[in-house]
């Protein structure tokens, strides 16, 4: 059963599951709701609690504003100490949810005491998105694509079979954008997420000062969250990060990959 929670302006959704002195905040990815990375983390550390969240414009979560600000988040890591009794809290996120991970260990690092990134979101401004959220003109565009998609779509069928763009990116285009809602909604979560760009810098530093230990984890074949982008996390040597490289593309949440990162995940 979901439960709630009221910080500021935003109504958070989420489900609360296991007991324990472990335990971990989970957020999930675009288009996911909580019981994706509820079931993830289950199997990852079952002895844990988990406190599994839908991420603001999903599930069940609501926020007043259109554009979710830093300090709207900022508190909920203090709630769930207070809420659970432990001293500090870990942290999981997976691609969008990864983003707001990144936000929250710049904010509230000391409340934190390990982080497991999957695939995080916001480690590149892509430039339709950076078009999209910060001018006008984006925002009216992509609000004609909403209302006539056939252009872009076909477009982008045709670069797929031409060879100049990547299937699978194709085929993410025509899952996320082949319906109205749908295109509302990705207009909406850019928009809505926009402020919590990370500062990369700012959250290399937190995990060094505040011995936060890092996990990383990325698909070899991801043509979404690309893995190329890992040294961007902790820099070119990524000496502040475990990485770990699982041979698959970005549906890197399922029970299979859980078990697998279970084999090789080192926890505090």
């Amino acid at each position: 059963m979901r439960k709630t929670l009221k910080i500021g302006p935003v109504t958070w959704s989420y489900l609360d599951s296991g007991e324990g002195d472990e335990v971990w905040l989970a957020f999930h990815g675009y288009g996911q709701e909580a019981e994706v990375m509820l079931h993830f983390m289950k199997t990852l550390r079952p002895s844990a609690r988990i406190l599994s969240f839908d991420l603001p414009l999903h599930g069940g979560t609501e926020m007043k504003h259109t554009v979710l600000r830093p300090s709207d988040i900022s508190d909920i890591v203090g709630w769930a100490i207070k809420k659970t009794g432990v001293q500090q809290c870990s942290l999981a996120g997976f691609s969008l949810g990864g983003k707001l991970v990144i936000k929250l260990v710049e904010l509230a690092p000391g409340n934190i005491n390990q982080v497991l990134l999957i695939a995080p979101d916001g480690l590149k401004m892509n430039p339709l998105y950076w078009l999209v959220t910060h001018t006008i003109i984006g925002r009216e565009l992509f609000h004609f694509f909403i209302s006539y998609p056939q252009p872009i779509l076909l477009t982008s069928k045709f670069l797929s079979k031409s060879g100049l763009m990547n299937k699978k990116i194709d085929a993410f285009v025509s899952a996320q954008l082949d319906t109205r809602s749908k295109r509302e909604k990705v207009l909406n979560t850019w928009v809505g997420f926009k402020q919590l760009a990370p500062n990369l810098k700012d959250m290399r530093n937190k995990v060094w000062r505040y011995h936060i230990k890092l996990t990383v984890v990325f698909g070899t074949r991801d043509s979404v969250i690309h893995p190329r982008l890992a040294k961007k996390i902790s820099g070119d040597n990524c000496s502040s990060a475990d990485l770990i490289w699982l041979d698959t593309g970005h549906n890197l949440t399922t029970k299979e990959h859980a078990l697998n990162l279970k084999d090789q995940v080192e926890f505090k």
